[in-house]
């Protein structure tokens, strides 16, 4: 990898991704007694622990070091906003949308992120660690160093984007869907190479 990414600093940020929003929260940590909803709002070097945000508001949110542990996150939006310096453990993430957003030094370890939307979003020094991405999609994307480590990507669908060398060597790829312009630069094992092939029309013989 390139570059290192960065990890959350908690208790260390000083400054805000949004004048524009509402309000800040710094320096806090949530679990699902305390949580409240969150809307317009920038969340600042916080922690996350098992909650449940599927009937809550969870809107224009932009996140700056926070810890996400074990939360469902499942069908919200993060659409035209900001990601940076963040970790995603263990947490549900069904439909989750990322469309033209911004995501810089960004992990996610052994999340579900099925049917996942990444369209026309910015992605810089990214982990997806032993996470199932299935379904889900990178369309016409501007991509800077990113890692797919032991991670499932059947029927997902990487499309109009262009990018430095993606290893997949060790990701599961079953029908997956590339365009000419994204297959270029992606790295994989020689099994895997005979099933991309058919994107060149290549017949591959017994």
């Amino acid at each position: 990898m390139k570059n290192k990414i960065i990890k959350p600093k908690i208790n260390q940020t000083t400054y805000f991704i949004n004048e524009e929003f509402e309000y800040n929260i710094d320096n806090k940590e949530f679990d699902q007694n305390n949580i409240i909803n969150l809307d317009s709002i920038t969340l600042n070097s916080c922690i996350f622990n098992n909650i449940d945000f599927s009937n809550m508001d969870f809107n224009n949110i932009e996140l700056l070091d926070c810890i996400f542990n074990n939360c469902d996150l499942s069908n919200k939006s993060f659409d035209k906003n900001g990601i940076i310096r963040c970790e995603f453990n263990n947490c549900k993430l069904l439909g989750i949308s990322f469309d033209n957003a911004s995501l810089k030094n960004v992990i996610f370890n052994n999340c579900i992120l099925r049917y996942s939307n990444f369209y026309e979003s910015k992605l810089e020094n990214i982990l997806f660690n032993e996470s199932n991405l299935d379904e889900g999609y990178f369309q016409e994307l501007n991509i800077k160093n990113i890692i797919l480590d032991k991670c499932s990507l059947k029927k997902f669908s990487f499309l109009n984007t262009k990018h430095e060398i993606i290893d997949l060597s060790n990701c599961i790829i079953d029908d997956i869907n590339f365009d000419l312009i994204s297959l270029k630069n992606i790295k994989v094992d020689t099994f895997k190479a005979a099933i991309l092939s058919r994107y060149l029309g290549i017949i591959v013989s017994d």
